[in-house]
């Protein structure tokens, strides 16, 4: 695994306003192609290497802290190292697609932070500027006591308006958002987990509730085992599709259902492995850039598109087009499409350019 010593080595081990080691930096963090493991062992490091505000580790946590905004779908700015007079001095900020926005705060430890005033002071600045949208506060925190800073917020005129996180529960939440992402769709799963961050009404509880259920019953469909066994009484309900049917639930699929589909209707050999369908999952997102999926495919994404199409199929009342179950020959889960189907969904494939096939030979 990369460190963080190794690349602040490598652009002079100091971190600047703008300095060029910075921007650098900055491009280098962002980059898709880090795991969520990866950035995480990243903000460790800081975490146990800091030694104060003006320490290259802490400055790197900060950029690293706004940049997961990114992952979680917010346009992120990036603010001060070290704050300057007459100058916007906020760390950095995260803006929703509707115009609200999330100024934020990022401390490697809860001490020494003197008073919520500071990030109050920027709410209602960026709150006279802005047309659109509301304008929140967030605490990112590394390590420490964050009951005073929890009672600071309570007690103050902000209370509703500003909120913290640990940069370990921040980390779940985008770990929630992946998980989503093969069931939903990235805009929906960015919409929920966007939800979490901003502060909730807190008078009627039922808001809270209704988010938290949504949350978990979305997830659970990501953790059900591929194969698992029907009830009786749902089994009776599951009626077969007529074209039109399958063709109209197709169009709605999302990319990561739409490249599970396209696999299992182009593989050698039925029914197909687990490890076979997502090495073909692989190859139609490299080859069709267009589907937006930029990152490895594995086996929990296929249980996340399969999960994904049950959500949608499971109150129309119709049957699953795709048949799986545990191979112990294999050692794996296979997967095929039904034969009544399979050729509704070859030309559907096929129509949608997510054929293939005589591309890999």
């Amino acid at each position: 695994m990369i460190e963080i010593k190794d690349i602040l080595h490598l652009i002079g081990n100091e971190l600047k306003d703008g300095a060029e080691q910075a921007e650098r930096f900055r491009e280098f963090i962002e980059q898709d192609k880090w795991s969520s493991e990866q950035i995480k062992g990243w903000l460790d490091e800081c975490i146990n290497k800091s030694s104060g505000a003006h320490d290259p580790y802490n400055r790197a946590f900060q950029d690293l802290a706004i940049s997961l905004g990114k992952r979680l779908g917010f346009e992120i700015e990036y603010g001060r190292y070290v704050g300057k007079s007459g100058e916007d001095n906020y760390d950095g900020v995260w803006r929703r697609e509707n115009g609200d926005t999330i100024v934020l705060e990022v401390k490697t430890s809860t001490w020494p932070i003197g008073s919520v005033t500071q990030l109050g002071d920027y709410l209602e600045k960026l709150s006279k500027e802005t047309e659109k949208g509301s304008i929140f506060g967030l605490y990112i925190i590394g390590k420490g006591d964050i009951q005073p800073l929890t009672e600071q917020i309570l007690g103050s005129k902000y209370k509703d308006r500003m909120r913290l996180v640990l940069y370990e529960d921040l980390m779940e939440i985008i770990n929630l958002k992946e998980e989503l992402v093969p069931v939903i769709g990235e805009k929906e799963a960015i919409e929920k987990v966007q939800n979490l961050l901003l502060p909730v009404e807190s008078i009627n509880i039922g808001n809270i509730v209704r988010l938290i259920i949504e949350i978990a019953t979305t997830k659970s469909t990501v953790e059900e085992e591929p194969g698992e066994g029907k009830s009786e009484e749902f089994a009776k309900k599951e009626e077969p599709w007529t074209k039109a049917e399958l063709l109209s639930y197709l169009k709605d699929s999302t990319p990561y259902q739409r490249l599970l589909l396209a696999a299992l209707v182009q593989v050698d050999k039925e029914p197909a492995t687990s490890k076979t369908v997502t090495f073909l999952m692989n190859e139609i997102a490299k080859r069709r850039p267009s589907e937006g999926i930029d990152k490895k495919i594995t086996g929990r994404d296929i249980a996340g598109a399969r999960a994904g199409l049950k959500m949608r199929r499971k109150p129309l009342e119709k049957e699953d087009i795709i048949e799986s179950s545990w191979s112990h020959s294999e050692k794996d889960h296979i997967y095929k499409i039904k034969e009544d189907y399979k050729q509704i969904v070859t030309d559907w494939v096929k129509g949608e350019k997510l054929w293939i096939k005589e591309e890999i030979g």
